[in-house]
């Protein structure tokens, strides 16, 4: 058997996962197009993450912000005694203050960094405007 996590007793799940595939397709569609991803994510995006990580009992300093190809790259700190354990959900707060109505999230580790590459859009189902946007975001926490 395949297991998909440790205690996987089935190998298999009950349904696929089309139910919500549409908004992900159309997201697909709308990143395709070359004038998709907005400009200035440090005058849009960066003072909500200034302002969450200045914080009293922040978990995250802000090491830096800066655009990095296409990418808006944001290097944090954890503050002493975060524990590596919930810098997951941490993250995902400090997500919330820069999340758009369609928000998708891929974590991976490289050496000694959390790396969420984050996709912010509104698609033109969400917004009064013909077109959607949105920002591409890569925060990297150093967690050691």
């Amino acid at each position: 058997m395949n297991e998909r996590w440790d205690g996987d007793r089935t190998g298999a799940g009950v349904s696929d996962g089309e139910a919500f595939a549409p908004p992900l397709r159309t997201l697909l569609d709308e990143m395709a197009r070359p004038d998709w991803n907005t400009e200035q994510p440090e005058a849009h995006l960066l003072p909500h993450l200034e302002r969450w990580c200045a914080r009293e009992g922040s978990p995250f300093a802000l090491r830096a912000a800066a655009e990095e190809d296409t990418l808006f790259v944001v290097d944090l700190d954890t503050a002493l005694g975060t524990a590596n354990e919930h810098v997951r959900e941490l993250v995902y707060a400090l997500i919330s203050t820069i999340a758009e109505p369609t928000t998708v999230v891929v974590e991976t580790r490289e050496d000694e960094m959390d790396i969420f590459d984050v996709t912010l859009a509104i698609t033109p189902r969400q917004s009064t405007f013909p077109k959607g946007h949105g920002h591409l975001v890569r925060l990297r926490v150093h967690t050691d």
